[in-house]
């Protein structure tokens, strides 16, 4: 079942993709697995943006709507491995996809994650290590 995540977290490090991905051709901060109707991509991106963590949740569910016409929120949730400072957001697309969109907001700037798979492949364990990585704050 898909699920939407909203928690905080953070680091900020370099992004890393999926262990056992490939990088995608020609993208950065881009990764793929899979081909034809198996074919899961991953992506990161790192903005500047000055609002909290409800208005990134805001406008990743605008920009995903307005850009999946047909595309329909499933939910929303706090990421597990850093609840409070991130979330994920699940949404079916046209086509017979599942999008989850990562996303943290800190420092001025905000992180989010895109991982797009078949619907109803399960998550793939490496795409949570991920985006764990990319979303939570590293103690330290």
């Amino acid at each position: 079942m898909p699920l939407v995540f909203a928690a905080g977290c953070g680091h900020g490090g370099a992004a890393a993709g999926p262990a056992g991905w490939q990088p995608m051709p020609g993208a950065s901060a881009a990764w793929t697995t899979g081909s034809g109707a198996n074919a899961q991509q991953y992506r990161y991106v790192r903005r500047q943006f000055n609002g909290t963590l409800q208005d990134l949740a805001s406008s990743v569910t605008i920009d995903v709507l307005l850009k999946h016409r047909g595309a329909k929120l499933l939910g929303s949730v706090p990421f597990a491995p850093c609840p409070g400072t991130a979330a994920v957001a699940t949404f079916t697309l046209p086509g017979g996809a599942t999008l989850q969109e990562g996303f943290a907001a800190r420092d001025n700037q905000s992180v989010q994650t895109t991982y797009v798979r078949p619907s109803g492949a399960p998550a793939d364990p490496a795409v949570t290590a991920a985006m764990q990585s990319s979303l939570c704050i590293t103690p330290g």
